[in-house]
């Protein structure tokens, strides 16, 4: 990692010193340990954020980061990620600038350049895996961990009821059966000509079929982006939430900005309807609807020990 590297022009976010004190907020105790990890995260969007000013590509704060700058004027306490989301023609834009700008060492993994990537949007890390060094400690506030965002495009959903229904089931076969390829091969191959039928492709089964159906499914995703519809989303979460996140594009169009930590981040000016059909009542703090392990870096850990444990092993039997 080179983090002196000032050519690129990103400067680091200001904390005050306090800010790494463990608090309780909304009841709930955040540890210093998370303040510092989204410290390194807010880092992490800033570059994002600084490529997305330089070349005039837009980015939203989505998900539970627009909640939290909503309601908290930050993370939501009991949430340890960032999500942001763009415009299909943005994201695709960014994906072709942004690894030739990003710091050295940092990675951006999606379905077009890692076969073992299982889902359809993109990962913005600062590495990918825990990191001691004191270079890489001072650049993100004491967090030792491999830290990101999540990127989302945003696509126009298929105007029909019956055309959605039918194209969610499309994507959720297709995740599906990549996701049990590597464990369940046979069972894979046996479903190929079907999905080939329905999906109208052509599979290679010499090759792995993990990458091949995620970028099937990435390219589903992607059919009435010109069709001039007005309903957009993520769509593979579209689909995961049984078709209920359908929002209207216009609330996308223009764009407002909003205090987060010690940052502020760019937001939909419809932010207010699109929290509501994600959330419902979003106002009323809702605990432990977070998707994944908290703290994030508890698999880091995991993974670091097992490392460890193998290396003395080896050492041992030597």
């Amino acid at each position: 990692f080179d983090f002196n590297d000032t050519r690129k022009g990103f400067c680091m976010a200001n904390f005050p010193p306090n800010y790494f004190q463990g608090e309780i907020r909304d009841d709930f105790y955040i540890e210093p340990m998370m303040k510092c990890a989204w410290a390194a995260e807010i880092e992490v969007l800033e570059v994002v954020a600084e490529i997305c000013n330089r070349h005039n590509i837009q980015y939203f704060a989505d998900y539970g980061t627009l909640l939290g700058a909503v309601r908290h004027k930050g993370f939501i306490p009991w949430d340890d990620d960032i999500d942001i989301s763009m415009f299909r023609s943005d994201y695709e834009r960014f994906l072709k600038i942004a690894p030739a700008e990003i710091p050295s060492g940092w990675q951006i993994l999606n379905i077009q350049n890692n076969p073992f990537h299982h889902q359809l949007h993109t990962i913005v890390r600062s590495g990918l895996k825990i990191n001691y060094s004191p270079d890489y400690l001072n650049r993100f506030h004491g967090c030792p961990y491999s830290v990101g965002l999540d990127l989302f495009p945003l696509d126009v959903l298929a105007p029909a009821p019956d055309e959605d229904h039918a194209l969610c089931e499309l994507l959720r076969i297709l995740v599906y059966t990549a996701q049990v390829s590597e464990e369940n091969p046979e069972q894979t191959l046996s479903l190929l000509p079907d999905i080939e039928n329905l999906c109208h492709i052509t599979l290679d089964p010499s090759q792995k079929l993990k990458p091949q159906l995620m970028k099937a499914a990435d390219s589903l995703s992607q059919i009435y982006n010109t069709s001039g519809g007005s309903d957009i989303s993520h769509y593979a979460s579209h689909a995961d939430s049984g078709e209920k996140l359908r929002l209207k594009a216009e609330w996308y169009q223009e764009c407002i900005v909003l205090p987060f930590e010690t940052i502020t981040v760019t937001a939909p000016a419809g932010y207010d309807e699109v929290l509501k059909v994600n959330y419902g009542d979003y106002m009323t703090p809702v605990r432990g609807t977070q998707a994944h392990d908290y703290p994030f870096w508890k698999k880091q850990e995991r993974i670091l020990a097992e490392c460890l444990m193998e290396q003395n092993n080896t050492k041992e039997n030597k």
